[in-house]
């Protein structure tokens, strides 16, 4: 994958960002069936590899598997615990055994670093993210079209569970154990307030340790191939000089602050004190285990 053949523009204002999500709603007018997902990074990586993996110094698949099975195990264990528990949180069966995924879900919802990496249907939304930290940097925008995942499920009609936000839906197809199959499949179970809040999404590899980018450009150029030249996966520069402008018009247009698309610490810590400590001390596990 040649990166700099899929970086489509470099923006340097905001004017540019309000053209640039312009042309993304008249696309979506004219076909309805496209569905974009964007992704922003506040520099340039020039990669997208999920949080869990940058937390070892070598690559040991084993070893990151091994800590993997380990939170998720520890992680149910206290979760159904919790008295205290808000409605908008899922019920503990919804992350039992046979739902590894979706448990990685609610994980990543208390900063526990996972496989997952996270996307949004909101243009406005992903550039937040992009922009909100890192000043001195360049950042990121990198998108994709969903329907380059339609013939993967077509293929493999099991994958269409991992779409399936309703609460009684069958086991998901068996994933984590497949890490020689390079496959990259979409999750999308809406289990958490900030999922819903930041109307996002995950992808996922069977590889823990994949970059994500391309494994998605493998889809985009599968679908160029069957003559779906429209399937699109791009990534664009936002300038770091328009940072500060882009925050401060996000935050008076838009709505969008870190308070507006966070669930609050507040919120957190009112019902679910003993989870997030408990969270806080399985993240201690991934430093301290002997990973390099």
């Amino acid at each position: 994958m040649d990166i700099d053949a899929i970086t489509q523009s470099s923006v340097t204002s905001v004017a540019e960002l309000i053209d640039l999500a312009e042309s993304f709603k008249q696309d979506q007018i004219r076909d309805p069936k496209i569905k974009i997902a964007f992704r922003g990074q506040p520099q340039e990586f020039r990669q997208l590899t999920p949080s869990f993996c940058r937390q070892f110094s070598r690559n040991s698949v084993g070893t990151a598997e091994i800590i993997e099975r380990t939170l998720i195990k520890e992680f149910r264990k206290h979760y159904a615990k919790l008295v205290e528990r808000s409605s908008d949180m899922p019920s503990p069966v919804r992350i039992e055994n046979g739902y590894d995924l979706r448990c990685l879900s609610v994980m990543q919802h208390y900063e526990i670093q996972t496989r997952l990496l996270d996307w949004t249907s909101s243009f406005w939304i992903a550039v937040y993210f992009a922009t909100a930290s890192d000043p001195s940097n360049c950042a990121e925008l990198w998108y994709y079209d969903r329907r380059l995942f339609s013939k993967q499920v077509e293929t493999e009609p099991s994958l269409a569970s991992l779409l399936n936000a309703e609460e009684n839906v069958p086991p998901e197809p068996e994933f984590l154990s497949r890490r020689n199959d390079q496959l990259l499949v979409e999750l999308d179970p809406s289990m958490t307030p900030r999922m819903k809040n930041q109307s996002a999404h995950h992808t996922v590899s069977t590889n823990v340790f994949a970059d994500h980018a391309p494994l998605l450009f493998k889809l985009s150029e599968l679908a160029r191939t069957s003559g779906d030249d429209e399937f699109a996966f791009k990534r664009i520069i936002i300038q770091n000089t328009c940072k500060g402008k882009v925050l401060q018009f996000l935050a008076e247009h838009k709505e969008i602050t870190a308070s507006s698309i966070s669930v609050s610490y507040t919120h957190l810590r009112a019902h679910e004190t003993v989870l997030d400590l408990v969270c806080r001390l399985l993240l201690e596990k991934i430093y301290t285990y002997p990973s390099a």
